[in-house]
């Protein structure tokens, strides 16, 4: 799957359901020897308090992405 393919969809916890952003909103951390997507950078949009807030990231490990669906991508935080 390519990166245009799914930068679109919607990032979100499957624990509590809270949103994300989408995946063009988020920074990948790759394997520098293998070249495999390691974790990913996600907005913290429920840190947020109000438009002035800084931003605040949560990383992701790829392996607690659940589900890559037609809209959505669905993991599952610790």
């Amino acid at each position: 799957m390519r990166l245009s393919e799914i930068g679109d969809k919607e990032i979100v916890d499957l624990r509590n359901g809270s949103r994300h952003g989408q995946l063009w909103d988020a920074e990948m951390l790759f394997e520098k020897d293998t070249g495999k997507i390691k974790s990913i950078l996600v907005p913290n949009l429920q840190s947020k308090i109000g438009f002035l807030a800084g931003h605040d990231f949560m990383q992701l490990p790829w392996s607690s992405i659940v589900k890559i669906g037609e809209d959505i991508i669905i993991f599952e935080s610790q």
